[in-house]
């Protein structure tokens, strides 16, 4: 966390976060992942608009886990929002 927050130069900004299992990595391993992110986010005073913890796009029972930061504006929150149906993410619309 701490290289993906000083290359993304974020400082108090909305942010959005996915925790992205790559196959075998099970759920439970995720959000004990995202719970540290969390901490960290919460310690530097990010504010986290969404988080999304599961096995979005995997790579055939690889190991392992990503973490994905994206700042967000005001358009990119609304595009956030909106209601999506992929392979990788269905979501209702808020």
């Amino acid at each position: 966390m701490n290289k993906i927050l000083i290359e993304s130069k974020i400082n108090k900004e909305k942010i959005a976060v996915l925790v992205n299992g790559l196959g075998s990595t099970t759920l439970i391993e995720l959000f004990v992942v995202n719970n540290r992110v969390s901490d960290i986010l919460v310690e530097k005073k990010v504010e986290v608009v969404e988080t999304m913890v599961g096995n979005y796009m995997t790579s055939i029972d690889m190991r392992g886990f990503s973490i994905t930061i994206l700042k967000l504006d005001s358009e990119l929150e609304a595009l956030l929002n909106y209601e999506s149906d992929t392979i990788a993410l269905s979501k209702k619309n808020k």
